[in-house]
């Protein structure tokens, strides 16, 4: 399981009451969104990712949504995964009855196109290649475009990047002071960070 603090989802009950009343809710960074088969999250700030948890408790990051993006089972069609906040969020539970077929249909795309995605970086080779083309990815789908590159501001921990290119978390340190070093890229705070122009061609 993750190692964020254990956070008690809300009950069946308790969203519905959120969808009737058409109220948005706020989470914690580490808490865990329940899954229904009528309810589609709206995430309208922060960061979510869905993940699945193998036998031995390892993570695979299958899909990382900023706001905007629609969530749940209608879309994703995954069994035995989880959202989990990545950042602190503000969600609205959404009827899937309430939305229009085209909505639907643009999620579903949408998630189509990022698995996709996601399939083809992890399997490029080196692994200094594949984490430099799932930050140049994060950079286009949530970053800022500035003058000789672009900043990327997604509060990502070494950790949960691990878990995108199903890498360790000591490698993927190592790999990012390396990519310092050579001034592909600059840490701008804590987990922010500038990638260089000449490698943010995606």
């Amino acid at each position: 399981m993750s190692s964020s603090t254990a956070i008690s989802m809300p009950s069946r009950s308790g969203l519905l009451s959120l969808v009737h009343n058409n109220h948005s809710k706020s989470y914690r960074r580490g808490e865990m969104l329940s899954i229904l088969p009528d309810l589609l999250w709206h995430l309208e700030s922060g960061f979510i990712r869905t993940v699945a948890w193998h036998y031995e408790g390892q993570a695979a990051t299958l899909g990382i949504w900023g706001p905007g993006d629609f969530l749940g089972k209608m879309i994703s069609q995954i069994e035995e995964c989880q959202l989990e906040c990545l950042t602190p969020a503000i969600l609205k539970g959404v009827s899937v009855n309430q939305l229009p077929d085209d909505a639907i249909h643009e999620a579903t795309k949408s998630h189509l196109i990022q698995s996709q995605t996601l399939l083809n970086i992890l399997h490029c080779r080196p692994m200094p290649m594949r984490l430099m083309k799932m930050l140049i990815w994060l950079a286009h789908r949530f970053g800022s475009e500035v003058e000789r590159g672009w900043i990327l501001d997604l509060r990502l921990t070494h950790q949960a990047l691990a878990d995108c290119i199903g890498s360790t978390r000591v490698t993927v340190t190592r790999v990012l002071q390396s990519f310092e070093k050579e001034g592909r890229l600059k840490r701008l705070g804590q987990h922010q960070y500038f990638l260089t122009s000449s490698d943010s061609v995606f």
